[in-house]
């Protein structure tokens, strides 16, 4: 009887060897999710979300989850702006790490970040966002930059902005229990723009004003 060679006493060895390991990891219930932990999803709701779409379930099996098949099903959400699936195959633990959208304004009942992206954030509440009317995203942009600019104590009083376009602004204004409206103009002369206003506030003959334009902070015009 001939004694098997050493070539095939190690390609035996090898095929068993690989067997195991595919059976170690595709079948046994040694390498399976125990724990899937989301990261950067700013809300409950999104968290949630984020989960079920994932599709990732615990006592899954760690081998047959696709990172990239994953990636791709999350980033079809238009408030992820990026994502990165991880597995840890000693504990079992799957992470998921989120780059959320900064929501920036809300535009056309939805939210818009700096990058003219307009999205829907599971359970956000927009108290401090203001409210920007544009004919597209990108004078809404435009809209932002101009209302970050401005000094707190007179854009916390802002109840939106309208953009004609990249260099025409209208903004509402509440004030003394009424809405002005006041014809910025460009965003150039911010800090004269404002004195302006304060200055012709402060006036009696103003007192039931309903439209300043500033758009020429030099030469304003009262209604």
């Amino acid at each position: 009887m001939p004694k098997p060679n050493r070539f095939s006493v190690i390609t035996t060895a090898v095929v068993i060897l690989f067997g195991a390991l595919v059976y170690l990891f595709a079948w046994s219930p040694v390498f399976t999710v125990k724990k899937i932990e989301v990261t950067g999803a700013p809300t409950s709701e999104s968290v949630l979300s984020i989960t079920n779409a994932s599709k990732i379930t615990v006592g899954e099996k760690m081998a047959r989850i696709e990172p990239r098949s994953v990636e791709q099903r999350l980033k079809s959400f238009s408030w992820v702006k990026q994502v990165d699936i991880s597995r840890n195959w000693i504990d079992g633990h799957v992470h998921v790490k989120v780059v959320p959208r900064t929501p920036k304004a809300i535009f056309n009942g939805k939210t818009l970040d700096l990058s003219g992206t307009v999205f829907e954030l599971p359970g956000f509440t927009a108290k401090d966002l203001p409210l920007v009317i544009a004919s597209n995203p990108s004078d809404g942009v435009q809209a932002i930059s101009l209302f970050t600019s401005l000094p707190r104590s007179f854009s916390r009083e802002i109840a939106s902005l309208t953009a004609q376009s990249d260099s025409n602004f209208t903004i509402k204004v509440r004030h003394a229990n009424r809405v002005l409206t006041v014809k910025w103009g460009s965003r150039d002369d911010g800090d004269l723009k404002i004195q302006v206003f304060n200055a012709l506030l402060k006036d009696k003959e103003n007192k039931k004003v309903r439209t300043i334009d500033l758009s020429a902070p030099h030469a304003p015009i009262v209604k």
